[in-house]
């Protein structure tokens, strides 16, 4: 190896020094460029962006947004002609419901610099100055009025294909050849007209058009001539189980229509049939040829349930009737079609049925027999129908106001005895309902059910279980419960209007329900109120109600699980307020006994700040 000189060296070194000061001039040259580009450009639209041929470089956001707004505010007026051979339509923006996005837009153009890494934005940037960026507008136009626009040009431009076809007029049949037609292209119309829209300037734009083919074309008609004759040529029958109907060769002609089929290379005309246009005769007849189907439902067989499979029904199939009718039209002898039918299966399948888990008592209830008046047990009959045969998701919540509906008389109620205010009695509608309420309710109980809403009457019923009654009022108190267990449960009731008993069915949960009834307490002694009647005779006195003490009670629920764990501890107060007796008189003052013996005697009663309760019991 030849060693360099000390004198080589020197020039060597001096050589790779000059070749590093100019790479790091050029470095230095590069970073000074790329910071006066940085602080030219520094939160503005960079130079060489434009929108819609708008130059928009060296402008702010906010600046780059007024101009935008103020050309788009100027290109309201903008016209676009939309010109053909029969006739030009003017278009403004606002006839297509354009909308221009004047922020989404400059958006677009601020990133259009800014969408890279530091190193590929350097690059963009640096390149804008010799290859500039045109940001399109940005918007939306309303559909329907596009829609519309484009319908309206149609409507006048369009020459619709004819389709190949036979007429027949008193038995004559002539042949239609198909011819194609010429319409507006409106898909590619839509779209250039919405790019035009957006472009903010005036201009022109030709309609595009195209071809309509006819759907149906044939080359071969006498076949069809020949099998259109045959058709028409005699009545036809249409055959149903129990029924069967006839169509004349006029209706044949109304109902007959013509499609094309590829024979042997040469598409041919076919006539047959139309379902479409036999709707009104199919309407008319398919109530005769339906059967209804049948959902499933349940069976009780004492303790257990059992489901009662559901039955599909049948309905007219339009289709293949029309299919058969026209088999049997190209008939010269036999000229008879079935009905033809399809399957119309139950909302309410066997599968559905099954799934739900109805299969077993889980509580039922009766509540002590009471006869009552005639109207009272028929109320009773028709409220234990309303509140009965109502299946319940798991989760779901029973409303009993809301399942049994208004009582009125339209829906089957008659008056009987209710309680309209303290300790009074009235004859109303449904009276006597609170019965199936608090026979339900004592159902929910023992099964151990959540129970969400339960008051007690205001008057105490001793033929209802102690502090276990339920009173439900039209918008009122009200009895509600939900089912907490895993399956469906089937509330099923039954009464007679003396008797009434509710049963709960499901998949019994196993649970154990114990409960404790007090006896009553914060008892409030019945004081007496005597008023004055003028209409009684001497010395004689009439009690208009008999009042009652005030008091309270209280039944605790105890509610276990199959493993003993506690599910529910419910405590619930019945509060029976204390009602005074109201004695009419026939002397000329009034005299009230307080509770403890002690009376005031005065003029005349007036009793106020009580709210009517209309309780039916």
């Amino acid at each position: 190896m030849t060693k360099l000189s000390f004198a080589q060296k020197i020039r060597r070194t001096s050589w790779v020094t000059r070749i590093l000061i100019a790479l790091g001039a050029i470095l230095a040259l590069c970073v000074l460029v790329v910071l006066i580009e940085a602080g030219v450009s520094n939160n503005k639209i960079h130079s060489g962006v434009s929108i819609s041929g708008h130059n928009m470089g060296g402008l702010t956001r906010d600046e780059a947004v007024a101009k935008l707004t103020k050309l788009v505010e100027d290109a309201q007026t903008n016209q676009i002609l939309l010109t053909s051979t029969k006739k030009n339509w003017t278009v403004m923006p606002d006839d297509a419901g354009a909308r221009i996005d004047v922020t989404g837009t400059v958006a677009s153009a601020m990133n259009a610099s800014r969408s890279g890494n530091f190193i590929t934005n350097i690059g963009h940037r640096l390149g804008l100055y010799f290859h500039h960026v045109d940001e399109p507008i940005k918007g939306t136009v309303d559909t329907q009025k596009m829609d519309a626009l484009l319908a309206s040009v149609a409507k006048v431009l369009d020459t619709p294909a004819v389709n190949a076809g036979l007429t027949i007029d008193s038995g004559k049949i002539t042949v239609v050849e198909d011819k194609p037609g010429s319409v507006v292209d409106q898909d590619k119309l839509r779209e250039q007209l919405k790019a035009l829209l957006f472009t903010l300037h005036a201009t022109e734009l030709p309609i595009p058009m195209k071809v309509d083919n006819p759907t149906v074309q044939a080359q071969d008609t006498q076949k069809a001539v020949d099998a259109a004759k045959t058709m028409i040529s005699a009545d036809l029958v249409l055959q149903g189980e129990s029924k069967s109907w006839t169509l004349t060769p006029d209706q044949i002609v109304n109902f007959m229509d013509v499609t094309d089929a590829n024979e042997n290379g040469v598409s041919t005309l076919v006539p047959f049939i139309s379902a479409k246009k036999m709707t009104d005769f199919f309407a008319g007849m398919a109530a005769d040829v339906a059967t209804k189907p049948k959902d499933a439902s349940f069976k009780v067989n004492g303790d257990t349930v059992s489901v009662v499979p559901s039955v599909d029904g049948t309905a007219l199939d339009a289709e293949k009737t029309a299919a058969a009718l026209t088999t049997a039209a190209q008939q010269t002898t036999g000229r008879t079609a079935d009905v033809q039918v399809t399957t119309s299966p139950a909302d309410f399948s066997t599968e559905k049925a099954q799934a739900m888990g109805i299969v077993e008592k889980i509580s039922s209830y009766s509540t002590p027999e009471y006869v009552g008046t005639p109207n009272r047990q028929h109320n009773v009959i028709i409220t234990t129908e309303y509140a009965s045969n109502v299946i319940l998701a798991p989760g779901e919540e029973y409303n009993f106001d809301k399942q049994i509906g208004p009582r009125t008389a339209a829906r089957g109620y008659l008056t009987a005895p209710g309680i309209v205010g303290p300790g009074k009695l009235e004859d109303v509608f449904g009276g006597g309902i609170c019965q199936v309420s608090t026979t339900l309710y004592n159902a929910v109980f023992f099964a151990g059910l959540k129970v969400t809403e339960r008051r007690n009457h205001s008057i105490f019923i001793s033929h209802y279980p102690q502090g276990r009654d339920a009173t439900v009022s039209a918008g009122g108190p009200n009895l509600r419960w939900v089912n907490d267990t895993d399956h469906y449960i089937l509330v099923k009731g039954t009464s007679n209007g003396i008797k009434t008993t509710f049963t709960l069915y499901g998949t019994n949960p196993h649970r154990t329900v114990k409960y404790t009834t007090s006896g009553f307490y914060n008892v409030v002694g019945k004081s007496t109120i005597t008023t004055i009647d003028p209409t009684l005779g001497p010395g004689t006195s009439v009690v208009k109600t008999g009042g009652q003490q005030g008091m309270q009670c209280k039944v605790v629920r105890t509610v276990t699980n199959a493993d003993g764990s506690v599910l529910y501890k419910d405590t619930f107060i019945s509060t029976y307020p204390m009602v005074p007796k109201t004695v009419a008189v026939s002397s000329a003052t009034t005299t009230t006994t307080l509770p403890g013996g002690s009376t005031t005697t005065t003029g005349h009663t007036t009793t106020t700040g009580q709210s009517p309760d209309t309780t039916a019991f």
